[in-house]
């Protein structure tokens, strides 16, 4: 089940990563979405289901630092996902500002090699197996799991400004994520110090990758809602783009290399008026729908898209 589970996130990830580089090619905000695919995509790789742990783990020292590199990785992936969301318009991968992900990266990598000096071979199950008899293994499962806890619930409180039609998906990924976190932390708390219960350390891995592929169903979602906005924005542009020619508008310097959509729309629909005044020509029915029709798309809900 738990192999069925993360080859099934891998792959609705690889979709998403493939699916939206069309976009994150021509749209520099939109690869921050595809970014966080990626790192996820990368995330699962280093679980072992597709290239064997031992042959990715060897090439760190074979000494079990794959798992520290799985626990960034996700972590940056789930705090890509929260940006996708967040983050302004304007916002590109190299203006994020990167501080909270660089502290958590920081802190698993301290408690790891602090916690756990010594580790023995490369194990799919090393901090469950280690926990039983190393308080430092529990140090920093546990450490690791909150950490990836508050990155989820960052996502939860994230999906209040998303769109309504995926909002549930992103909120019910966090939701999965942050409870399998606490299953595991509960877990590894049980094993170490007192007796593990079957049932407690089954949760993990239903909850944990139903809630990615949760996440990434909404981004699919929001992908498409996206896209419509784009086509409909253009739309609205070629049709004002008429409406100015017919009515002589004159054009506006600088309009032209401006590269959004949006600002043109608005430059445009505030022109077309203005014209319509200066010049004594009302707007005729059809010509003021089209501005109402700007107005409705300019004035939409924008944040949380996560185009």
């Amino acid at each position: 089940m738990t192999v069925l589970l993360i080859d099934a996130a891998l792959v609705a990830l690889l979709l998403l990563v493939v699916g939206r580089a069309r976009a994150a090619r021509r749209q520099p905000r939109a690869r921050i979405a595809w970014l966080a695919g990626v790192v996820g995509a990368v995330a699962l790789l280093t679980q072992g289901t597709v290239i064997p742990l031992g042959v990715l783990d060897a090439l760190l020292g074979g000494s079990n630092i794959l798992k520290l590199v799985q626990g960034v990785l996700t972590m940056v992936a789930l705090w890509l996902g929260i940006q996708a969301g967040i983050a302004p318009v304007t916002a590109r991968v190299s203006t994020l500002r990167w501080r909270v992900p660089a502290i958590l990266a920081v802190v698993f990598a301290v408690v790891f090699f602090v916690a756990m000096p010594v580790r023995p071979g490369t194990s799919f199950r090393f901090i469950e197996d280690a926990v039983a008899t190393s308080t430092g293994a529990w140090v920093y499962g546990v450490v690791h799991m909150a950490g990836i806890a508050l990155v989820g619930t960052m996502l939860c409180v994230s999906a209040r400004v998303s769109l309504p039609g995926v909002r549930w998906f992103f909120r019910a990924g966090a939701i999965g994520i942050v409870l399998g976190c606490v299953s595991e932390i509960v877990d590894l708390t049980l094993t170490r110090f007192f007796t593990p219960v079957p049932v407690v350390s089954a949760l993990f891995d239903p909850l944990f990758y139903l809630g990615v592929l949760a996440f990434v169903v909404g981004i699919f979602r929001a992908s498409r809602v996206t896209g419509r906005i784009r086509r409909r924005a253009a739309a609205l542009l070629e049709e004002i783009d008429a409406v100015a020619e017919r009515r002589g508008v004159a054009s506006l310097p600088g309009l032209a290399d401006d590269p959004s959509v949006d600002t043109r729309l608005h430059a445009l629909r505030v022109a077309v008026e203005d014209h319509a005044i200066a010049s004594s020509s009302p707007l005729d029915a059809t010509e003021r729908a089209l501005l109402d029709d700007i107005d409705a798309h300019l004035t939409r809900r924008s944040t949380g898209v996560r185009s």
